[in-house]
């Protein structure tokens, strides 16, 4: 009975580290897309999935690994960043966005054979998107999402200042009307009855 268990966890653990080395070599297989409806939702990195951005979901591979997909029916390529999860659907091994999915023309057919690489060989923590500069049409000057994030912060802190400060002249000034509730006399505190 004993080695009866022993060949069952032996044979249990060798075919789980087989199926863990294929998964690990096998680089190919279909290619999805996002709908239009997932446009401005998050996506598992915590950033907002955007169609007209260059980026995929891979089940298994670091946030912000680089990819190279390659359509095997034209052989066209597109080089994308993994920032969520998925594709959950047997047999599909990445889920692209919109733009990604038009630059190897897979959006007719809805998916593709594809062959997926690794680019640098790992992932690539630098990579970033420029960021977009918008009009302050107070100042006429152009501000990007962090600058704006950043002066709303300062107006808030300056606000919750004057706030406080108001707060405490108003205090103060209720303080000094008040009359006092006690008196000294001949170096003795005494309470002040109050009628």
């Amino acid at each position: 009975m004993r080695l009866k268990n022993l060949l069952l966890i032996a044979c249990c653990s060798l075919s789980a580290l087989v199926f863990t080395a294929k998964a690990q070599t096998d680089n190919s297989g279909r290619a999805s897309y996002y709908a239009n409806s997932l446009h401005g939702h998050r996506t598992s990195d915590g950033s907002v999935y955007h169609k007209d951005s260059l980026t995929c979901a891979h089940r298994t591979l670091p946030f912000g690994t680089m990819l190279k997909v390659r359509n095997l029916s034209n052989g066209k390529e597109v080089v994308v960043k993994v920032t969520d999860r998925g594709p959950f659907v047997r047999g599909r091994v990445v889920d692209l966005s919109l733009a990604a999915a038009k630059q190897i023309d897979m959006v007719g057919q809805g998916t593709a054979s594809v062959e997926v690489t690794k680019v640098g060989g790992g992932v690539v923590e630098e990579y970033t998107l420029p960021e977009l500069q918008l009009l302050d049409p107070k100042t006429g000057n152009y501000y990007s999402m962090s600058e704006w994030n950043e002066k709303e912060k300062a107006a808030k802190q300056l606000a919750q200042q004057r706030e406080a400060e108001k707060r405490r002249a108003a205090y103060l000034a209720k303080a000094k009307q008040q009359q006092p509730r006690w008196r000294v006399l001949d170096n003795k505190l005494t309470a002040k009855a109050k009628k």
